[in-house]
């Protein structure tokens, strides 16, 4: 159904809101094609090629982005129907977390494979435990409001609301104290360098840039749900997709093309070939002969 105030189902007299707009069918395809792309060139690279098993939550997030933008892209023909909104609500709110997972682990793997574990705050090791468990909470909460927000229950939507947001809020201070603490570790391992022989500061850029991104696309998403039905940010769908969808896009491509696997492989064969000191980085910069 749809009135002035949007599209949505009306449950004892009372419409429940899912969009403030009729949702572009063009976008969400778009969008649908470029994560399935990316998608399908990670499980080829990341799990094919590299053996990059820690990507699989990775892949996940992009396999729940691309099925999200579908439900977006669905929702355009009848933005009253339940199934397509609730589809891209669930898989759009947990993709995030499920890529950020995978960008702690990845932190922490290549800390350790360049010696830097000394340099950090928290043992990488107990460090990638906790912002994995942070995210497991954050997914567990978001995936629990989406489903309320759904019911149809009007008296749940308060609830709903408090457990996306708050999902959302713990993730934006994991995110945000991880930033601080992958960009000491890359500056003191860039102390600790004589002469790079990898590239392993573009994958620490990379890094930093998705949680950037990452933390961005919280602020946002926080604030869409914070101003609640008629707010500002729910109210225009191109917040959906320069906040959520393109950030997201660009954190699955960034890792595609600086893919941090290949570092710590390569760590693992200078090692073996004795051109690694245990005081610093790497001393032998092959890549110039």
């Amino acid at each position: 159904m749809s009135t002035q105030h949007g599209y949505g189902p009306v449950v004892n007299g009372t419409q429940i809101v899912f969009y403030e707009y009729q949702p572009n069918k063009a976008a969400g395809f778009v969008f649908v094609a470029l994560f399935g792309a990316v998608t399908v060139a990670h499980i080829l690279y990341s799990l094919i090629i590299l053996r990059a098993w820690h990507f699989i939550p990775f892949i996940l997030g992009g396999i729940f982005e691309t099925f999200g933008y579908y439900g977006r892209a669905a929702s355009a023909s009848d933005p009253a129907k339940t199934g397509p909104f609730v589809l891209q609500t669930i898989l759009l709110l947990v993709a995030a977390p499920l890529l950020a997972a995978t960008i702690y682990m990845t932190a922490g793997r290549t800390t350790i494979a360049l010696n830097g574990q000394h340099h950090s705050w928290v043992s990488p090791r107990w460090m990638t435990k906790i912002y994995v468990f942070v995210d497991i909470a954050c997914i567990l909460t978001q995936f629990m409001g989406a489903g309320l927000m759904t019911s149809k229950d009007m008296s749940k939507m308060a609830e709903s609301k408090a457990l996306i947001v708050g999902g959302l809020l713990t993730q934006l201070i994991a995110v945000t104290a991880f930033i601080f603490s992958c960009g000491y570790v890359h500056y003191r391992l860039r102390l600790d360098c004589v002469v790079v022989s990898l590239r392993w500061e573009r994958v620490f850029v990379a890094i930093e840039i998705a949680a950037v991104l990452l933390f961005v696309r919280s602020i946002v998403r926080a604030f869409e749900y914070l101003q609640g039905s008629g707010g500002f940010v729910v109210s225009h769908e191109i917040f959906v997709y320069a906040f959520d969808a393109m950030p997201m896009w660009i954190i699955m491509a960034l890792l595609l093309v600086f893919h941090p696997q290949r570092v710590v492989q390569e760590v693992r064969r200078l090692k073996g070939n004795d051109v690694w000191d245990d005081g610093h980085v790497l001393l032998v910069d092959r890549s110039s002969k």
